[in-house]
């Protein structure tokens, strides 16, 4: 975060800036109407680009690529909603662009996946910020998205009851908790008790 401080671009001056640029190709990126992602992947992002989420981690534009097509699979619909986008100049000519969007996910009527739907509703809308950095000729070298799981369990009926039941149990919750649960999930069996 401290290298998107450097140097605001003002988006009036930069014609054709990477702001732009980020808000004109997420919703390609994310979205599952008839416009090619694979296409804009290709186009925009660098062939050793990387992307990462909470979940996820890949290299390369062809995993991109791959990527791009889960949604697809899944969502009937995907909806994206700009917040605040801050774009800043590094010393080595790179673009950072941070996104503020706000996420809704529509899911398809699939028979199996319907208990899935179920638990969470046809459709969960969440909040996330998109760290995009781009080259000196505007292609995408890395891609990071982030969302908090607060802001998760509460897109969900059932998360929201769980997170409202672990708050009652356990009022006393510090951030070590997170880090200690973290650890056992990780596989650091020296931690003997998690709760």
């Amino acid at each position: 975060m401290r290298d998107v401080a450097q140097s605001p671009l003002s988006l009036q001056m930069s014609r054709g800036s990477a702001a732009e640029l980020v808000r004109s190709i997420l919703p390609i990126l994310y979205g599952v109407d008839e416009r090619p992602p694979r296409a804009a992947a290709t186009k925009h992002y660098h062939p050793e680009a990387t992307f990462q989420d909470p979940l996820i981690t890949v290299k390369g534009l062809e995993s991109i690529r791959r990527l791009v097509y889960v949604n697809r699979t899944f969502l009937s619909d995907c909806r994206i909603v700009f917040g605040d986008v801050a774009e800043t100049l590094r010393p080595d000519g790179s673009h950072v662009v941070l996104a503020d969007v706000t996420c809704t996910l529509v899911f398809k009527h699939f028979l199996a996946w319907r208990p899935w739907q179920l638990l969470v509703g046809d459709s969960f809308t969440y909040q996330a910020v998109h760290k995009v950095v781009l080259d000196e000729d505007l292609k995408v070298t890395a891609h990071e998205e982030h969302y908090s799981l607060r802001s998760v369990l509460d897109a969900v009926p059932v998360g929201r009851m769980l997170y409202a039941l672990l708050r009652k149990v356990d009022s006393g919750c510090t951030s070590d908790f997170g880090y200690t649960l973290n650890q056992y999930i990780s596989g650091d069996r020296t931690i003997r008790t998690v709760l």
